[in-house]
């Protein structure tokens, strides 16, 4: 894997880009580094760590409503541009329930 450094202006537009809610996926494919390097940056730089509750409200329940059509969370989250875990989170805060993993029928 070869490894990428960021200049001092990358950095601080990759931080600019996290502070202000992009996801880190799209940052890190952005500034071709790994996920963890934006977390971890972030990190050095005293920015709090974002979750599924800092979503904004119509994003999570677009993210429950999917999911809850039959799609898995890993689709959800790649309509929605966020991680499966983070759909995971917004669809247990909502009160639903995760499915087992496999392939499931959707009952009409």
């Amino acid at each position: 894997m070869v490894q990428t450094r960021l200049n001092a202006q990358s950095r601080a537009e990759l931080l600019d880009g996290y502070s202000a809610g992009v996801p880190v996926r799209e940052l890190a494919e952005r500034f071709g580094v790994h996920r963890g390097t934006v977390w971890a940056l972030a990190r050095r730089a005293g920015l709090a760590a974002r979750n599924g509750s800092e979503l904004p409200q119509h994003v999570r329940d677009d993210a429950v409503a999917l999911y809850a059509s039959g799609l898995s969370l890993l689709k959800v989250g790649r309509q929605l541009g966020i991680a499966d875990e983070t759909v995971r989170a917004a669809v247990l805060a909502s009160g639903g329930t995760i499915r087992p993993r496999g392939r499931h029928t959707v009952v009409v």
